[in-house]
């Protein structure tokens, strides 16, 4: 696999690495996280895994079952409670949390999925898809964002999860 500079579109170099603290449904997990540096213009930049996003220290795969859960109309202490194992602890305040960052995004990435299908040939009238589109209420952009990732990702594991293979999609903004 060769990494190219999103500036000057060179071939980026080894750079070293650093240990990240992960939190997965079970345990705390130390692992690499490799930097690169393009030698042309200095910029360095850290490949993270598809199951990370910048500055979380839970797995995406925690961070999409909690708003599953929530969606199903869970409350928010029993979610934290059922999520992660309680050795490893989840608060309430932190499943609240997740869940106002993700609804406040999910209409601009549900926006962003739909044009990507328009890019991929996609005809279909996928803003007529949406359940409510006007007057929108939260729970009717989740339902479009489940409809849309649906189209985009058919054939995606239930096991590796869809936030997962949006995050090494999308760009950053939109992020889940």
């Amino acid at each position: 696999m060769k990494l190219c500079c999103e500036n000057c579109n060179r071939k980026l170099h080894k750079h070293g690495r650093y240990f990240r603290w992960v939190t997965s449904k079970s345990e705390h997990i130390h692992i690499p996280i490799y930097r690169w540096l393009c030698p042309s213009c200095g910029t360095t930049i850290s490949l993270l895994p598809d199951f990370l996003i910048p500055w979380a220290r839970f797995t995406t795969w925690v961070r999409e079952s909690v708003i599953v859960r929530k969606r199903q109309g869970k409350s928010l202490g029993w979610i934290a409670g059922a999520v992660v194992s309680t050795r490893i602890g989840l608060s309430p305040s932190t499943v609240k949390r997740w869940w106002k960052q993700q609804t406040a995004k999910v209409a601009a990435t549900s926006l962003w999925i739909a044009s990507q299908l328009v890019k991929a040939g996609c005809e279909e009238d996928l803003l007529r898809m949406h359940p409510k589109p006007v007057a929108v209420e939260p729970a009717d952009t989740w339902i479009w964002f489940g409809q849309l990732v649906q189209r985009y990702a058919p054939r995606l594991s239930r096991l590796r999860g869809y936030w997962t293979f949006l995050n090494a999609k999308i760009p950053r903004e939109y992020l889940l």
